[in-house]
């Protein structure tokens, strides 16, 4: 089975965002939403709650964190998606275009109340980190734990957010380790993107 949500989770995912992330099913109703739900639920990406006789649907941390990966919600196959879909997805990939540029999350534009984050300066201090840790210049990758422990400071998932929209618009690289012994010493440290665990991190001067 394929880590990669389909199309159509991933759709339910960004409208529901789009609708603020908390929502009554109903709002967002269509034939397959409860396979698509229970499928994402299982993922940990959605909560699913009852209020009376309606269905709560919730985007949980992971499930705004997914609207940073890069995917697609044009359907697999042959046949020619609709319109209405084709528009959608140059829409999102609009979105990334402007997160990666402003170096946030998509999540940081659509959340409701979300304040931006100084990433600017966190971006920085991340290329400072690295240099300082690796020399000038640089010699080998930087392990995230020695990255963490620099900018002890800040939140973890506020410099997760920081390091992926570095990654997506090619500043960084982020990579995984093979060695089974030092990725169980790493484990706390990794950043999680939906299926995906990175380990290090590589900046080019």
């Amino acid at each position: 089975m394929s880590s990669e949500i389909s199309s159509d989770q991933r759709l339910l995912l960004w409208h529901l965002a789009l609708l603020g992330g908390e929502v009554q099913q109903k709002q967002v109703e269509y034939k397959q939403i409860a396979k698509d739900r229970k499928e994402l639920q299982r993922r940990g990406l959605l909560a699913v709650g009852k209020e009376k006789r309606s269905i709560l649907l919730k985007l949980e941390e992971g499930g705004w964190d997914e609207l940073n990966t890069i995917g697609s919600v044009l359907p697999k196959g042959k046949k020619k998606p609709g319109r209405e879909r084709t528009i959608l997805q140059l829409l999102w990939d609009g979105l990334h275009r402007e997160a990666s540029k402003r170096s946030v999350s998509v999540g940081e534009i659509l959340r409701p109340g979300s304040t931006p984050l100084p990433s600017t300066d966190i971006r920085q201090r991340i290329r400072h980190a690295f240099f300082e840790i690796d020399g000038n210049p640089p010699q080998d990758s930087v392990r995230l734990s020695a990255l963490r422990t620099s900018l002890h400071d800040v939140p973890q998932h506020e410099l997760d957010e920081v390091l992926l929209a570095m990654k997506n618009a090619r500043e960084i690289n982020l990579m995984h380790l093979d060695n089974p012994p030092d990725i169980e010493a790493e484990q706390s440290s990794a950043l999680r993107d939906g299926g995906r665990h990175y380990h290090i991190l590589w900046i080019e001067r």
